[in-house]
Order: C-alpha cells, then structure tokens, then sequence
C-alpha cells in the first residue's frame, strides 16, 4: 500500500514538473562542477608535469651532445624518465612560546621564504637508443658516461642499437 502512494505521489510530482525541475537543476550542477574541476586541477597537473619534462629534456639534451662524441658512436637518442618532481627545501624557525607551545614557521626575508636547496627530480631510468651500440666495448662506454654525467647507478641505464638504417 506505501508503495503505491510513493508510486502516485512521485507521479504527482513528474506530472506537476517539479521533479523534472530538480533533476535538470541537478544535472546542470554536476556538468558545472566538471567544468570547474578540469578548469582548475587538470591545469595544475600539467603545469607540474611540464616542470618534471622540463628537466628531463635538458638532461636528455646534455647527454645527447656528450655521448654522441664518443669513439663509435653515431647517431644517439635519449629518453630519461623522472621518479619525481623534485624537492625544495626551506628554512623553518621554531620558537618556544612562554606558555611551553612550540611554533615552527617558515624564515621570510623581504617576504620571500628562504630556499635552503633546490633537489633535481630522482632519475627513475634512462633508455639509450645509438648507432655503434652493437659494439661492446661502445655500449659499456655509453653507460659509463651516461652514468657518470647524470650521477646515477648504472643498473637504471639501458642501451640498445639503432635498429633503423637495417
């Protein structure tokens, strides 16, 4: 029986178009809560990566110029791919307050915070596609130097030959 006056009572409603009314306000709502989303947090995100492959291109770019010069290396093409984005440290200062409550915040001069060191984004691994890397003797040399100029372990470097003049 409460089904059937639930039934007719949202008949009731579809009929007098009130609930068509809140399901249109409503759906609206949501397409403008996307709207803002993508507007705000999508363009943040590519902001943030931008600044990680900003980084890896000019790496990349180093290494090129570098590896290319090698003995029995021709052509070379790199791609190095970042753990993270980085990291900036900043000074902190940490006051004890009569009361015995500790307040820690951040050291501002000129109203800037003072930046103690800016950390390079961790390189996760580094791919090295060369000519001249079927060569021995030339593909430990491309991951001696490639390990030696980025400062990284060599077991994250890879190397393999040119496959396109075949």
């Amino acid at each position: 029986m409460k089904e059937q006056e639930t039934k007719k009572g949202l008949l009731a409603k579809l009929q007098s178009g009130k609930l068509l009314e809140v399901l249109v306000i409503l759906i609206l709502a949501i397409i403008v809560i996307i709207i803002l989303y993508n507007a705000f947090y999508k363009d943040k995100e590519d902001v943030s990566a931008s600044g990680k492959g900003d980084y890896a291109t000019e790496q990349e770019a180093k290494l090129v110029s570098v590896l290319s010069k090698l003995d029995g290396v021709g052509k070379v093409q790199v791609m190095i791919s970042l753990a993270d984005e980085g990291e900036t440290v900043i000074a902190y200062e940490t006051v004890q307050k009569a009361d015995g409550t500790i307040v820690t915040t951040p050291v501002l001069v000129n109203g800037e915070v003072v930046v103690l060191e800016k950390r390079p984004p961790e390189i996760a691994g580094v791919l090295i596609v060369a000519e001249g890397a079927e060569n021995l003797a030339v593909r430990f040399n491309l991951i001696d130097a490639a390990a030696s100029v980025l400062n990284i372990n060599k077991s994250i470097i890879k190397v393999y030959e040119n496959g396109s003049g075949k």
